[in-house]
Parts: structure tokens; sequence; C-alpha cells
């Protein structure tokens, strides 16, 4: 007999919490930050990449692919990815002014975050795991150090998305910019320059401003921000 309660795709929830896995240190900054924005109580639930919990049967039960974040939503249905989850807190708590209004707003904003996830990260992750990308070990070399002038290209980007503008989107903070804060601590622990990239280290102090922002760090005593 299959449980009445589980939702397609879902996993049994029978409190309705909202429940975020994550990773200290790893992407999923971005959705513990938005969840902490809200004001809402929600659940969340340490995942270590670097003792590979992610891969235990437990969470692969609930995120298959075997990465953080997954939030389990109130129906226990699970959505991954950051983009899918910032969306799904901004839209679901209007109160919280994580999202423009207009339909063409909240569109360029899914699009910056599909940039996000697509190209800094990529680079990011060819940089520490050029095995997902090439066979041959003697190549792993040159993957890291493409990937590692990519990501800096990519960080110059953003310094230009913010030029001028009080966040990454215009005047108005949104579920974008805690994606943003993302790739300059992982920038920072890089060993990058980034205190020479004037607006987005502008917008970090402004993120470090911000109670939410602040709590998600001391809950995850993220090592890219110490």
């Amino acid at each position: 007999m299959t449980d009445q309660s589980v939702a397609p795709g879902g996993v049994s929830n029978p409190t309705g919490e909202l429940t975020l896995f994550y990773s200290p240190g790893s992407c999923a900054l971005a959705s513990h930050i938005a969840l902490e924005e809200t004001g809402k109580p929600f659940r969340p639930v340490k995942t270590l990449l670097s003792e590979n919990q992610h891969l235990t049967p437990e969470y692969l039960a609930i995120n298959p692919r075997g990465r953080v974040p997954a939030l389990i939503a109130p129906d226990g249905r699970v959505i991954t990815e950051n983009t899918a989850i910032l969306t799904f807190v901004a839209l679901t708590n209007p109160d919280a002014g994580l999202f423009p209004a207009d339909t063409l707003g909240q569109t360029l904003c899914i699009s910056q975050m599909a940039w996000f996830s697509n190209t800094p990260h990529i680079f990011q992750r060819a940089k520490f795991r050029p095995y997902r990308f090439v066979e041959r070990k003697e190549t792993y070399d040159d993957v890291r150090s493409k990937a590692a002038s990519s990501y800096w290209e990519s960080m110059q980007e953003i310094d230009g998305l913010i030029a001028g503008n009080e966040w990454i989107m215009g005047d108005r903070y949104t579920v974008v910019d805690p994606y943003a804060l993302v790739f300059y601590g992982w920038g920072r622990s890089n060993g990058l320059p980034m205190d020479s990239l004037k607006s987005f280290t502008r917008h970090q102090n402004q993120m470090l401003e911000r109670a939410a922002v602040r709590a998600a760090l001391e809950r995850e005593d993220n090592p890219h921000f110490k």
C-alpha cells in the first residue's frame, strides 16, 4: 500500500515544515539565506559533503542526484537546484519582498540565477573536480588553470553588473543577491583578488550587514567568510 500522504515525487513530511539540506561552504548558502530572510521557521539539516553524507541511502532517497541544496516542501515534494529553490521561496513569501512583483522582473531574476548556476558555478566545479570533465589525468592541470581564469572573468562580469546599482538587479534586494554572495566567498577562498572588485566588494559588505546573512553564516560556520 502506498503512503497517500506523500505527493508524487515527494517524501513523507508529516509535520509539513520546510526542510533545507545544506553543507557549510556550498552553494546552498544562497537558499539558506533566503529562507532566513522570510522570517519564517524552517528546519536546516547539515549534510556534510566532506563526509559524503550526500551519498548516503537516506539522502539519496531525498535527492537521487546526491547534491545540495535540497528543500522538502510542505507537501513532501522535493525541490532541488538553487534557482528553483530561491524562486519558490520568493514566490511563496511575497511579503518578504525577495522578488519583483512583475513577471518580467521575476523572469530577469531567474535568468541571472540561471547564469550563476551554468557559468561561474561550472568553472568552480571544473577547478576542483576536473575528473568530471575529462578522463585523462594528465589534462587535469590544464582544466584547473582554464577554470580558474574563467571564474575570475565571471567575477569581473558580476562586478560590472553591480556597478551603479545598489543590488545585483538594481535598486532592490532580491534572492539573486545571496546567490551572488556564494561566488564572492568562493573567490576569496580561491585566492582571487576579490577586494579589487570594488562594486562586488561593496555588495558583499552590504550583505554581511543583513541579519539573515549573518544568521546563516553563523549556523554554517561558513569557511569562506572568516
